[in-house]
């Protein structure tokens, strides 16, 4: 249990430890970005002997820095150690061994490349303006979304597919869903949850090309092939079908070209009593919270690439566009705070 910092009351200033947070703050992602790249996980999983780690990483010193790093590992949470051995926790072995089916090295890579890519030229940035995004690099960019489709689908894996069919559970419509709609849903494994929760319904997913080229195998991978179908588009252009009891939307709303048409669409896709259900980042504050969702932008935002949605911008929109009921809520996930919102 982590002991609470001292502030004494009879001081005029306040505690100063958000500062020593944030100095550690990039040690923590180096020590797990080392882990990463040594395939420390791997390692762990086959020995626990601090020789024999050093002869797989190919150390040619003494093992004295393999130590201290695999103490912060430990440290961390990364690992954990008995009698100057070392295993792998639970933690470790789910999300950084190559061979789990949930392994996030890749979708770590990935965000960090998106987001730590101008960290180290902020005042450059703030006093001379953006610097030129590549094309490859734009957001709308369908071979970026193709690229990180693989580690998307890790991600939806390993717990994400899971929180999002609870969430939907909860709804009125949920006992009652015979055909739903995984709008711009990736590879497709939150769609594949909700319906594994629903036996007798039916799925459509929608995405890009080239993402549905790899959506349709990590679809034959959970054996729900035969319960989903899949539209390969762009929303804003290809018709989404129609009779759904639900569509579902998370985080990827951002490239919609016009909302009222879009969500005029969306709604006359809907059957009868049908819920339209999205997942988003809300920004509070004047923009300035939660926290953590300001700062994993900052990179994109200054380069012009902010594409976040203020808390009440989708429901507005979906008022404006003829749902007549928008009730929204925040939610605490895994990646950061976001917004709930259901329109019928």
């Amino acid at each position: 249990m982590m002991a609470e910092s001292i502030h004494s009351p009879n001081t005029p200033y306040p505690s100063m430890a958000a500062l020593f947070d944030l100095l550690v703050a990039p040690v923590r992602w180096a020590v797990l970005e080392a882990a990463m790249t040594l395939g420390m996980a791997d390692i762990l999983n086959e020995t626990s002997n601090v020789d024999e780690i050093a002869e797989r990483i190919g150390i040619q010193t003494d093992t004295a820095g393999l130590v201290y790093f695999l103490d912060a590992m430990v440290a961390l949470g990364l690992a954990d150690k008995e009698n100057r051995t070392y295993s792998n926790t639970a933690f470790g072995a789910h999300f950084l061994r190559q061979a789990s089916p949930v392994f996030m090295g890749g979708l770590l890579t990935n965000m960090k490349a998106m987001q730590h890519k101008n960290l180290s030229r902020i005042v450059d940035i703030v006093k001379n303006g953006p610097p030129a995004v590549p094309q490859t690099e734009a957001l709308q960019n369908e071979s970026k979304w193709e690229r990180a489709t693989a580690h998307l689908a890790a991600y939806q894996r390993a717990g994400m597919g899971a929180i999002c069919a609870d969430l939907l559970e909860t709804l009125p419509e949920f006992g009652n869903l015979k055909k739903i709609l995984d709008l711009g849903g990736g590879p497709g494994l939150i769609g594949a949850e909700i319906l594994r929760r629903r036996p007798e319904a039916k799925g459509v997913l929608m995405d890009l090309p080239a993402i549905i080229r790899l959506a349709e195998k990590e679809l034959q991978k959970e054996g729900m092939a035969d319960r989903i179908s899949c539209i390969a588009g762009d929303y804003n252009e290809t018709p989404l079908g129609s009779g759904y009891d639900l569509i579902w939307a998370s985080h990827n709303l951002y490239y919609v070209k016009d909302r009222m048409a879009f969500f005029q669409r969306v709604k006359r896709s809907l059957a009868p009593n049908g819920v339209f259900v999205c997942l988003h980042e809300g920004l509070t504050d004047d923009r300035t919270a939660p926290t953590s969702i300001v700062l994993m932008r900052l990179s994109l935002s200054l380069e012009g690439q902010d594409f976040s949605f203020t808390k009440g911008e989708i429901a507005t929109c979906l008022t404006q566009a003829g749902f007549e009921e928008v009730a929204s809520t925040m939610l605490d996930l895994p990646a950061g705070q976001a917004e709930l919102v259901v329109a019928r």
